[in-house]
């Protein structure tokens, strides 16, 4: 593929941050910030735009480890008491 065709991966995505209740914090992923070619900054996409609250930029691979972290995991077919 070219790279103007090849699809590229964001380096960061954004998320709306929003404060809770008992210290815990609410996300909701509202766009991707892309690097430029020369690896001097990067364009930030956003689909939304909040009014209050905060942008957090996180790398997709952060969220994924912090996620699997928090739920536990399901065991696959083979693994299950039958």
């Amino acid at each position: 593929m070219s790279e103007r065709t090849e699809k590229k991966q964001p380096s960061f995505e954004a998320f709306h941050a929003k404060d809770g209740p008992d210290d815990k914090s609410f996300f909701n992923r509202v766009g991707a910030a892309f690097p430029h070619k020369d690896g001097e900054g990067h364009t930030v996409v956003l689909d939304s735009v909040p009014v209050n609250g905060r942008i957090v930029l996180r790398t997709p691979m952060e969220r994924l480890e912090e996620e699997r972290d928090q739920k536990p995991r399901r065991r696959n077919r083979d693994e299950r008491e039958r």
